[in-house]
């Protein structure tokens, strides 16, 4: 029977190489000379933005910007009286590298920088230092086409080694940058704006599809959160620092060549940049600069030849590395916990916000999917001291205090709760590769008590398995004729031309030239090689490439 074999091209995204590394940044923040002394900071937000990835060789370069915001008392004198309570904010410069040792410029670089904690300490009356706690998530990859054999006859079967493997067969990417625009209204129940102290957006509710005429369309939700002065009569004591939210849509079509409907859509959108202007006492106008990567593959399965036993045929191999695909998913669960009142602190009357952030947790691959848990064990915290996983859940409110502490109404208070979800990915085996992302999306606090708050917050979790795989692969079969007496000189072979063949394509695999080939062979026409036609290849080098 003759020899005969199947190939196919794929494109795929091979894996260079990947590293988690969590980094501690410090830097202290200035009050301007606009603002009042600091007497007492109550709380800190922080977000990364501008965050840039660059390749150099062997190593990824990460740089960047922590806008930290700053929430504090005040040490004024009476007259201050009507704003106790005030806000100020700098920048982090974020400067960091990755070491990758197989990547090189020109290749793709993926980031997942999330912070998991803040701290912060007063200095001195104008300085607060700030510490931030980041986890960083850097992968390089490489997209290359790659000829795999699928299918051989006139070989048992026996001596043929075959796997499945499972890709993501890429079929483009794109990157767009904008600027999403809307405005945030004032509820009736909240006191006109005198002032915006700061603005906080967030990307919530993507989803994708991709239309008949090949393009990816991006719709969400731009939720912000806006903190502000109150403007309120001079006579009236109320409180100065309120919050409203608000949110607007926005949708994006994004072209990518070669996309259809139903194929599989990955998107990342990243904040690059906020801005705002205050309208007037009723409206915020928002401008959020948003960057999509919208990349647009195709689940294929493809049993691919590792391995040929035969001396008939020599192949030529070449090494993969890939991410198997297993699954991925996402959920979303709404969690709760309480936070008690600590001693000290006065009752609470009203809240103006809540915020939680989640500073770290556990997942693991099992039987069928992946298990997210965070257990902060409160029992096992010394005073002051914050746990490794859980949710760290902050609420700022309105005392209910008498006249004599007017000066301070607004408190802050924070407490930790975990959480512990299973997410169903069919396939899953315990030690298989996970890569998740867990993100609150929303929170909210309400009043049990005058001592005790519920916080609700809405977690997003997402889950992608893969099994990390490196094999060397068949690319390439090359079929040899048998000797035959006095058809060439001892010191060749006989080669049979395959469909596909030139002297150049059978010089590279015996690691010889054209021109030797030209000269062992001077009756062939090297611009019209036949199929079958048996040409000499010297048998000093006989070993093929791979």
């Amino acid at each position: 029977m003759a020899i005969t074999f199947e190939e196919e091209l794929i494109r795929v995204e091979f894996v260079i190489g990947e590293d988690t590394v969590s980094e501690t940044v410090t830097g202290q923040i200035t009050v301007p000379a606009t603002k009042p002394d600091v007497e007492r900071v109550i709380d800190v937000r922080a977000n990364l933005t501008d965050i840039v990835a660059n390749i150099e060789d062997g190593v990824v370069n990460i740089t960047g910007k922590i806008d930290v915001g700053v929430i504090y008392v005040a040490d004024v004198e009476e007259p201050y009286f009507r704003q106790p309570v005030h806000f100020t904010e700098g920048q982090i410069p974020l400067v960091n590298s990755v070491d990758i040792p197989e990547a090189e410029p020109g290749m793709n670089v993926f980031t997942d920088i999330n912070i998991r904690r803040v701290s912060f300490q007063r200095i001195d009356p104008r300085t607060i230092e700030i510490t931030v706690v980041l986890t960083k998530f850097v992968k390089v990859t490489e997209y290359r086409q790659i000829t795999v054999i699928t299918d051989i006859t006139g070989i048992p079967e026996e001596n043929i080694t075959e796997e499945l493997l499972r890709i993501e067969d890429v079929i483009g990417e794109n990157t767009v940058t904008t600027v999403i625009e809307g405005r945030v209204t004032r509820p009736k129940e909240k006191p006109p704006i005198e002032r915006i102290l700061s603005v906080t957006p967030e990307i919530m509710n993507v989803t994708t599809e991709i239309s008949e005429e090949g393009v990816v369309i991006v719709d969400g939700q731009i939720f912000v959160g806006v903190m502000y002065v109150a403007d309120v009569p001079p006579e009236e004591f109320q409180q100065p620092v309120h919050f409203m939210e608000g949110s607007f849509p926005f949708s994006e079509a994004i072209d990518v060549p070669g996309a259809e409907p139903g194929m599989t859509v990955h998107v990342n959108l990243t904040i690059k940049r906020v801005s705002f202007e205050f309208i007037d006492e009723d409206t915020v106008e928002v401008n959020v600069v948003v960057q999509f990567f919208v990349k647009v593959t195709e689940p294929k399965q493809v049993t691919v030849v590792v391995d040929v036993i035969s001396d008939l045929v020599e192949v030529e191999r070449e090494l993969l590395r890939v991410e198997d695909v297993v699954g991925e998913a996402t959920v979303h669960e709404t969690v709760s916990g309480r936070i008690n009142i600590p001693p000290g602190k006065p009752d609470v009357e009203r809240i103006i916000e809540a915020n939680a952030r989640v500073i770290g947790y556990t997942a693991t691959t099992e039987e069928g999917g992946v298990l997210i848990t965070a257990d902060p064990r409160l029992a096992e915290l010394a005073e002051g001291e914050v746990p490794e996983e859980g949710i760290a859940a902050s609420v700022l409110y309105v005392a209910d205090v008498e006249e004599p502490y007017l000066l301070q109404p607004v408190h802050f208070v924070e407490g930790f709760f975990g959480f512990e979800n299973f997410i169903d990915i069919a396939g899953t085996e315990p030690g298989m590769n996970v890569h998740t992302e867990v993100t609150v999306t929303r929170a909210s606090a309400e009043i049990i008590n005058e001592r005790t708050l519920e916080v609700t917050a809405v977690l997003r979790k997402f889950a992608k398995v893969t099994e990390f795989r490196q094999m060397e692969i068949v690319i390439d079969i090359v079929i040899i004729s048998p000797v035959v007496e006095d058809e060439c000189p001892p010191s060749y072979i006989v080669y049979v031309i395959q469909p596909g063949d030139t002297l150049w394509k059978i010089a590279r695999r015996y690691c010889t030239t054209i021109d030797a080939l030209l000269r062992a062979n001077p009756n062939i026409d090297p611009n019209n090689l036949q199929i079958g036609q048996k040409i000499c290849v010297p048998r000093r080098i006989i070993d093929a490439k791979g």
